[in-house]
């Protein structure tokens, strides 16, 4: 999320990096022999036996496409995509120690196991809604890491031009910003493949495997314990668990199935809330974290609580153009006992995040093993909540493919999934308005309870926009149709 940060912010950033990281075109150490994972790999690898296969680590996406497809083509530029990173052609088994490691498959066994599968649904009934079945059902696909590549990728036709591309992957190779590498070099690749020319790529420096060793090797340096040391400070006192009003009992083992409820901030609010950021010197990442931690203590009644929220991690240009999981969570702390006014707390939301943001080299995975909180399998350790706003203002998308002669847009995710108890991911749009969707566990909260907290959390933008100096408590969140509807049931109760 290096992107919303300031110029000034990210300076900062890398000048707490410099003393972790290597100059940034310097040639990557040897390999070792057997490469080990990165250390948010090794979480996921471990949920991975755990959980015997978790599906919530899958990453899928489809899009349609509609035109004068070169089939073949578009086969050969995936497995030229594949053979350039090592990472969609990687498997993790274990060492005679229960240890896993990276090995990498060799080209030719990658091609067999990527081979685009092909499927015609222009007999069904619907092929539409044949597709979108057969999305769901690659999107369940238990990935076997120990030998089997973590991309699996599919091609339906469901008419005369008309097609769908479906692609899922296991997040232990994969990330938000990969998905753009992935359709960016696809449709370079596919450009150049149907042209018979050749692809525009350039070679790559360094491979996922060597970041791997590189943030592996960072634990024994005397920087990375005062890194520790920041997140030890940070985060003494906040509630380990924080736990929102559900209406299900949590269970043992989540289903990490998934609902979305839609989110519209107007156009007038998101520019009041845009000004109140500028004043603060904040970003509007910021602002809107400050309104999502206040609700979620107005929620709770925990006054000292932690959000999750995403960083991009790839803490050289070298790594910048490579697809992998570099991706790192960073717990934002806040601590709201004194019931502060709403632009004390986007002063304080900013210099949390640009804090985190300068101690983002020590992965999430190491800070949970660092403050041991009580593993429960049923939810995220430390943060059970995640927040994310996609601030690029252009309301385009960046991962969309781009293949000559041919239109495309986003078909289908598949199943949707959360492995939190409730995410907010909202974006900036290019009319001004900034629109997102909250995800739910299903395992824990109905449709209804959902929508009325993202109801919730628009009314407290618009109070908060309106009137920076409001304290906490004071804040409004009920709308009048929702105070009017919460009185007629009360009077319904007691007549």
């Amino acid at each position: 999320m290096t992107g919303n940060l300031s110029d000034a912010a990210r300076v900062l950033m890398e000048q707490r990096l410099a003393g972790l990281a290597a100059p940034a075109r310097e040639a990557p150490d040897p390999r070792p022999e057997r490469p080990p994972l990165a250390p948010a790999q090794r979480r996921l690898w471990f949920i991975h036996q755990l959980s015997r296969g978790s599906l919530a680590y899958n990453v899928p996406t489809a899009y349609r496409l509609r035109g004068p497809l070169d089939t073949e083509a578009l086969e050969r530029a995936v497995r030229l995509v594949v053979r350039r990173h090592e990472v969609l052609r990687t498997c993790y088994p274990t060492d005679n120690d229960n240890e896993p490691f990276q090995r990498v498959l060799d080209a030719d066994a990658a091609d067999r196991q990527t081979l685009v599968a092909r499927h015609d649904l222009g007999s069904a009934p619907s092929p539409v809604d044949a597709a979108l079945r057969l999305a769901g059902e690659e999107a369940d696909h238990r990935f076997r890491l120990d030998d089997e590549a973590p991309l699996r990728v599919w091609l339906a036709r469901l008419g005369p031009d008309d097609h769908v591309l479906g692609i899922v992957v296991h997040h232990i190779a994969f990330d938000r910003e990969s998905l753009a590498i992935l359709a960016g070099e696809v449709s370079a690749a596919y450009r150049g493949e149907a042209g018979a020319e050749t692809p525009g790529l350039p070679p790559l420096e360094t491979q996922y495997a060597d970041f791997a060793a590189w943030q592996s090797g960072l634990t024994d340096t005397a920087g990375y314990e005062r890194e520790l040391g920041f997140w030890r400070e940070t985060l003494r006192g906040l509630a380990p668990v924080l736990e929102l009003p559900a209406d299900h009992e949590r269970p043992k083992e989540p289903t990490y199935r998934a609902g979305e409820a839609a989110i519209l901030i107007d156009a007038e609010t998101a520019d009041r809330l845009r000004t109140l950021s500028a004043e603060r010197g904040a970003s509007l990442f910021m602002t809107c974290l400050a309104a999502f931690q206040g609700l979620l203590s107005r929620y709770t009644g925990v006054p000292d609580l932690a959000v999750g929220c995403p960083v991009n991690g790839r803490a050289k240009v070298v790594y910048e153009g490579l697809i992998g999981f570099f991706a790192n969570s960073l717990p934002i702390g806040v601590r709201l006992g004194d019931n502060p006014a709403f632009g004390t707390m986007v002063d304080r939301a900013r210099e949390a995040l640009l804090s985190a943001h300068a101690h983002q080299s020590v992965p999430f995975d190491r800070i949970v093993r660092e403050l041991s909180p009580l593993r429960d399998l049923s939810r995220n350790p430390l943060v059970q909540v995640w927040f994310d706003l996609d601030a690029s203002g252009t309301g385009t998308a960046a991962d969309l493919l781009d293949l000559t002669g041919v239109s495309a847009e986003y078909f289908a995710e598949g199943r949707v999934r959360t492995r939190f108890d409730a995410e907010m991911h909202l974006s900036e749009r290019a009319d001004g308005t900034v629109t997102g969707r909250l995800l739910y566990a299903q395992d824990l909260f109905e449709a209804a309870t959902a929508d009325a907290f993202s109801e919730h959390y628009t009314n407290f933008l618009a109070a908060v926009a309106a009137d920076p100096g409001m304290r906490l408590s004071r804040v409004p969140i009920f709308s009048a149709r929702q105070l009017a509807t919460l009185l007629d049931d009360w009077s319904a109760g007691t007549g």
